[in-house]
């Protein structure tokens, strides 16, 4: 959708981009060509069109071309999309380490499956972590012992007693004041900003503009309240951001604004997420959850992703012998 307009593009996002970014780039000479032929065809007719019987005959004949042209249709000038820029603020050096995992074992009940066994890593400022692994190897679970959401079974976590951490998480939305709107509920939970231009023009980088600042919190879109949340996160102001599924209700050009804003943001990064496009612009490694322990992939996610398809093209024999069996 642009412009109001839907068109299709075949290929990947990467090959829409350069496609699209290939025909704007050819509409814009079309545009300004035709903008140039009229306005040399204007000029014409306006000084010779009551000269001598000869010229005033061609400013004619340009008059009835310039009359086609209209008529026809013009190429109309490229309009580009409302452009996001996310921000994370400075959060200041603090020195490492600044979590540290010491040995750390998890279940959820006493009888229940061990989910992590003596894990042992750190993390710091540097940090640009992109957790995967099967639905239900703890990938969610270690940011919450992370965050000291949930607490060890065994082991300790220890933290820097100064760092701040800010988690985005889906239930997030559910701490909004829905009768709030994004202007109220961000200056009723950043009251040392004291002027609404000045927030006004905090949530606007965040993609909520005009009405959409001063609405009722619960008349938002899904991805509307995203934005809300992922403001709020922002102006916590922290050292360590882990975002668990983030992109969830969102549209690839807010998806790009996220990402360029972590790849700016001078602190550490933990990131769940099925969007493997994030993956590749954000992180530079890849931790593999699973099996109750944490194992650094040594690859990239297009690598990862690569090895998961061939894990799946070499579980159907043995699926189909299994079915066979049965």
């Amino acid at each position: 959708m642009h412009n109001k307009k839907l068109k299709y593009y075949t290929g990947n996002y990467d090959q829409y981009v350069k496609t699209r970014l290939e025909l704007e780039e050819n509409q814009m000479k079309r545009f300004h060509w035709e903008q140039d032929q009229i306005a040399h065809m204007k000029n014409y007719i306006a000084r010779f069109g009551h000269g001598s019987a000869k010229l005033a005959r061609q400013a004619q004949s340009k008059e009835k071309t310039l009359q086609k042209m209209m008529a026809s249709g013009l190429t109309e000038r490229v309009v580009s999309d409302k452009t996001l820029s996310f921000y994370f603020p400075p959060c200041g050096k603090i020195p490492p380490p600044v979590i540290m995992v010491q040995n750390v074992s998890f279940k959820y009940t006493k009888d229940g499956p061990c989910i992590y066994n003596n894990l042992e890593f750190g993390i710091d400022l540097d940090t640009r972590v992109a957790l995967v692994g099967p639905n239900g190897a703890g990938k969610s679970t270690l940011l919450k012992l992370l965050t000291g959401e949930l607490l060890p079974t065994d082991g300790m976590i220890r933290k820097h007693s100064h760092v701040k951490i800010g988690r985005y998480h889906q239930h997030l939305q559910e701490q909004l004041d829905l009768d709030l709107s994004p202007l109220e509920y961000m200056m009723k939970c950043y009251p040392e900003i004291k002027e609404k231009e000045e927030m006004r023009k905090i949530i606007g980088r965040y993609g909520l503009t005009g009405k959409q600042q001063v609405s009722p919190i619960r008349n938002l879109s899904d991805g509307q309240k995203c934005r809300v949340c992922l403001a709020w996160l922002a102006w916590q102001n922290p050292h360590m951001l882990f975002l668990d599924e983030p992109t969830n209700h969102l549209d690839i050009e807010t998806i790009d604004a996220l990402a360029d804003a972590i790849n700016e943001f001078e602190g550490g990064m933990m990131l769940v997420s099925h969007d493997f496009r994030l993956i590749q612009q954000v992180a530079q490694e890849i931790w593999v959850c699973e099996k109750q322990t944490i194992t650094k992939w040594p690859g990239d996610i297009l690598a990862y992703k690569e090895h998961l398809k061939s894990k799946l093209v070499g579980e159907e024999p043995q699926l189909s012998r299994r079915a066979h069996n049965v």
